[in-house]
């Protein structure tokens, strides 16, 4: 209620430059809001992901796992973090 249905499903990507942080952490860095809401963590590798028409594709053949708030992120990783 009160947000436009065209911000319900927003996909933003940011650039981590740092070595060692969990996905919650990750999430805390985004906005406060994700951290507190944090449920799983979706990661996949980007060299994974490019052999794929899009995510979706990539999910569906078993590409993506789901991780916990304590899963630390490495590099080369596309995390998708589900909150409520």
């Amino acid at each position: 209620p009160g947000v436009p249905a065209e911000r319900t499903q927003t996909t933003k990507m940011h650039v981590l430059r740092s070595n060692e942080i969990s996905a919650l952490d990750f999430a805390g860095k985004l906005r406060k809001e994700i951290r507190d809401g944090f449920m799983f963590a979706e990661v996949t590798n980007c060299f994974d992901l490019v052999q794929f028409e899009s995510y979706g594709e990539a999910k569906d053949a078993g590409n993506v796992r789901m991780e916990g708030k304590e899963y630390v992120i490495r590099d080369g990783d596309v995390v998708f973090i589900k909150w409520k």
